[in-house]
Order: C-alpha cells, then structure tokens, then sequence
C-alpha cells in the first residue's frame, strides 16, 4: 500500500518524523483555554484565529502538546533514541484581538511567557536532555520573553523578521531588506553572542543566486565557499528549510542539518542519484556501510538501505569507543571547535551533541497545504 502522508503537525505526521528520522520541528499555537495546540498558520480553513478557539474546537487533526508527550510512540525516540525537536512558538495575528498592532510589545512578550511557562511544565517532568530540544521563534522578543519566563531551555530567534500577517509573498518582501544586510556568517556571530545554541536559516542563504545579494562573505554548499562556511561555523549548528531533496546530501556532505518535507519512505533515491539515508546522526553509517550504501545500484537502493536498517546499530546502542570514533571523525572533518571530551560529555545516554548533522521533518512528517 503506498505510503500516505498525514497533515502537518497532526500526531500522526509527528510520530512519523520522530521514528523515520533523527527528529521533527513542529509549531505550537496557544489557544483560548491556555492549550499548546500544534498548528502552524495564523487561522484555520475556515476562518478561525486559533488563539480565539478552546483547543477541543479545533480541527480534527489538531493536537495538543499534551496529548503529543502522552504517545510512547512520539516520546521514547526523543527520551531514549537520541532524536531531537525543534519547537517553533507562534505568535497570534493582530487581529485575533490577543496582542494588538504595533504598539504592542508588552502583550506580545506575555504571549509568549506564558507559552514558554507551559512548554517548561509539559517537559520538565520528562527529563529530556538539554542537548535534544531548541525553541525559537520570528517574535524578536523571544529571549526577553524567556529571560522573564525564568526557562532552562535553549532559545534562538528566527532572522530575517517575518510579520505574523498577510500573505507569504507580502511577509517575503518585507523580509528582505534584513536577508541582504546579514550574511550567514554575520548571522552566526549574531546568534553566538545571544547565546542561541543553533542558528536555523533559510536554504537561500546556501542555495541559488539570492546568497551572492547578502552583505558579507558569500557562503554555499561548493567549493571554495564551502571551505568558507566550514572555517566560519567551526561545527555551529546550522539547520537549513526547506531542504530540498536536490540539496540534501550536499546538506550532510557540508555537516549541517537539514529541516526537510520530504519524509516519505518511498524516497530511496535522491535526485542527484545518491541513496538516502533518513537518519545521518541517530543510526549514523561508519565509512564501510556509507560506501556499501554509495556503490549500490539505483535498483538496489530501497533493498540495501532496508539491510543497513537492521544491520547498524543506532546511537544510544553504541559503545563509548564507538561514539568518540564518529565525534573524532566529524570534528575533524568539519573544523569542529569543542573538544573532543565536551563532545563526549554531551553523549551520555541517548543524547547527542549540537554540532551533529541530522535530518529532521518539518512539521513532523513535512509541510502539507490547507491543514495548518
């Protein structure tokens, strides 16, 4: 039977990117009745601002952050299978009445406590590893927001700004003045000094001629402005949507990780005729099984990647020796600046460090139309 995909965010597409991948990214709305609902635009199909809405009367795919840690199926990869949640805090639109216009950064900073508030309550009982999860979010009073939330969790902002209204055309062109005065790099130094553990960016500041009209040095996926890039990261997390699947071994080649749409286990293949391998970092390949996986005919593809699934053991499986192998390995490859002991400190039990490339689901099992 041919594999169907579920609506974005709903329990089943998060579940799907939790088991097939090294993780999801997932957006989370508060409704009415103080809920964390999983919902990603600023109304529903038929008109609603979810903001205004109890969560129970919200479309039937909806779930909520609740209900979502309540599934052992979504839960025990990110406890104990090393996968990693990228948790995107939504801020309501204007007109939902909840923040107001412009003159408005109190109530939206309050927004958004209250919403890092009932995160922390919903995962501080589950002692999730500070190394699995990030929050961010476009709102630029995001860290204020956590600072007065008093939050141990790991924050970063969304650059450039995208309004919380009006069309995704209208959002783009207001965007991007900011895309063109911050480079990737700047954009790095600009999260390092805030603290942020990761920097997500947009795939045009990899991918295509839009990266050549930022101010600052030119980095890609290529080449000499790989070699630019890896010198500049020095391993700082970079998670890069959309990642097109014409760009995702690129993505991992150049150690960084890619937030993709493409979940479908139907994929065995890449457009650029590689096999694919759903999971880099939590069932990572040692160099034997990534040339079997290489030197594999296309036709074989979906057979060999089915072989290497029960063959390689997964990370919490590995031995410590096993696991600084692969941190030596990766640290080398891409200039990675920690140590290899804080490395080692960062993998107890089934943790893993930020600096590993992965592959995560956006939106769990990837970005569908007309389901929020």
């Amino acid at each position: 039977m041919a594999w169907q995909q579920p609506p974005e965010n709903s329990l089943a597409a998060l579940v799907h990117g939790m088991q097939f991948s090294d993780g999801v990214e997932l957006d989370l709305r508060m409704s009415a009745d103080e809920e964390l609902v999983a919902y990603h635009d600023t109304k529903t199909a038929d008109g609603r601002f979810p903001e205004c809405e109890d969560s129970l009367s919200m479309p039937s795919h909806v779930c909520t952050f609740d209900e979502m840690l309540a599934e052992p199926s979504f839960t025990n990869p990110w406890l104990e299978g090393g996968r990693f949640a990228c948790i995107e805090l939504k801020i309501p639109h204007p007109s939902s009445g909840k923040t107001g216009w412009l003159m408005s950064g109190e109530a939206r900073t309050e927004h958004m406590r209250k919403m890092i508030e009932l995160v922390d309550e919903s995962l501080e009982p589950m002692g999730i590893g500070e190394s699995s999860t990030v929050v961010y979010s476009f709102e630029p009073r995001l860290l204020k927001a956590a600072e007065r939330a008093g939050s141990k969790l790991r924050f970063a902002r969304l650059v450039p700004y995208l309004r919380p209204w009006g069309s995704s055309f209208v959002k783009r062109v207001f965007a991007t003045p900011h895309f063109i005065a911050l480079s990737l790099p700047r954009l790095m130094r600009l999260q390092r000094n805030l603290g942020a553990p990761m920097l997500p960016a947009a795939l045009h500041y990899l991918d295509g001629a839009k990266r050549h009209l930022t101010v600052g040095t030119t980095v890609g996926l290529h080449g000499r402005q790989l070699a630019n890039l890896t010198r500049k990261r020095e391993g700082f997390p970079v998670f890069v949507w959309p990642a097109k699947l014409r760009v995702e071994r690129a993505l991992m080649d150049a150690g960084l990780t890619a937030i993709s749409d493409e979940l479908s286990p139907e994929v065995t293949t890449l457009p650029t005729g590689e096999a694919r391998w759903l999971r880099p970092a939590t069932q990572p390949l040692n160099l034997e099984h990534q040339n079997k996986l290489d030197s594999a005919a296309i036709e074989h593809h979906a057979s060999v990647i089915s072989e290497l699934q029960r063959e390689v053991a997964p990370w919490p499986e590995l031995s410590d020796n096993d696991k600084r192998e692969f941190l030596n390995y990766w640290r080398k490859k891409w200039l990675w600046e920690r140590d290899i002991e804080t490395l080692m400190s960062d993998s107890y039990e089934s943790s893993m460090p930020w600096e590993v490339s992965r592959i995560i689901g956006h939106r769990g099992s990837g970005r569908t139309y007309g389901t929020g």
